[in-house]
C-alpha cells in the first residue's frame, strides 16, 4: 500500500471521527434546546413565565446543527438519494455517476463554505446583534455555522481525493464503501485490511 493512499485513508478516518464528535455534541446541544423549551412551555401554562432566549438559541443550535452534520452524513453514506435509474446501470456506470455526483457535492460545499465567511466578517465589521432582547453578538453563532460548511467542503474534498486514488487502482470496493449506493457494513472498509 503506497503511503499516498494510507494518508488520505488516515485523512478519511480523521474526518470520520471529527465529524463523529461534532454530531454527538451537536445532538446533545439539541437535546438541551429540546428540554429547555419543554420547561418554557410548562412555565408559561403553569406560572405565566417564559424563559427568554429559547427560541432564538433552538435557531441557532438547528443552523450549526445542519451545517456540521452534513460532513457525517456523507461520511455515513446517508444522504437521501433516488436510484431509480442508478440501480440499472453497469457497475462502471454507477461508478461514474457515483463520482460525478461527489465532484458536484464538493463544488457546491466550496461555494457555500466561500459564501458564509462574507456573512460572518460583514457581522464582525458590524459588530452586528440579534433583534431580540439578549441581543447576541452575530458572529458567535455564525462563526460556528461557517466552520461547519467549511468542514464539510474539507470532508467532500478528502472523500474526493481517497475516491480518485480508489479510481486510479481500479478499486472497486473503497469505491462502493466510500460513495455507493448501499449504506451497509462497508462503510468502515476502505480503512481496514480486508478491503485491499
Amino acid at each position: 500500500m503506497s503511503p499516498l493512499i494510507q494518508s488520505l485513508d488516515g485523512l478519511v478516518r480523521f474526518t470520520r471521527g471529527l465529524s463523529r464528535l461534532a454530531t454527538r455534541v451537536i445532538g446533545l446541544a439539541l437535546l438541551a434546546v429540546v428540554i429547555f423549551i419543554g420547561v418554557e412551555i410548562l412555565l408559561r401554562k403553569l406560572a405565566g413565565h417564559s424563559l427568554s432566549g429559547v427560541h432564538e438559541y433552538s435557531g441557532y443550535v438547528l443552523a450549526v446543527l445542519s451545517a456540521w452534520g452534513i460532513s457525517h452524513t456523507l461520511l455515513e453514506r446517508a444522504h437521501i438519494r433516488i436510484d431509480v435509474v442508478h440501480g440499472r446501470l453497469t457497475p462502471l456506470s454507477q461508478h461514474a455517476l457515483n463520482i460525478v455526483s461527489l465532484l458536484a457535492l464538493n463544488l457546491v460545499a466550496w461555494t457555500i463554505a466561500l459564501n458564509a465567511y462574507p456573512v460572518l466578517a460583514k457581522s464582525l465589521a458590524n459588530g452586528s446583534t440579534a433583534n431580540t432582547p439578549l441581543a447576541t453578538p452575530l458572529w458567535i453563532p455564525q462563526l460556528l455555522w461557517a466552520a461547519g460548511y467549511c468542514w464539510f467542503a474539507f470532508t467532500t474534498s478528502v472523500i474526493g481525493l481517497r475516491v480518485l486514488a480508489a479510481l486510479c487502482q481500479r478499486d472497486a470496493p473503497t469505491l462502493d464503501a466510500l460513495i455507493g449506493m448501499d449504506n451497509g457494513e462497508l462503510a468502515e472498509a476502505p480503512l481496514t485490511k480486508e478491503s485491499r
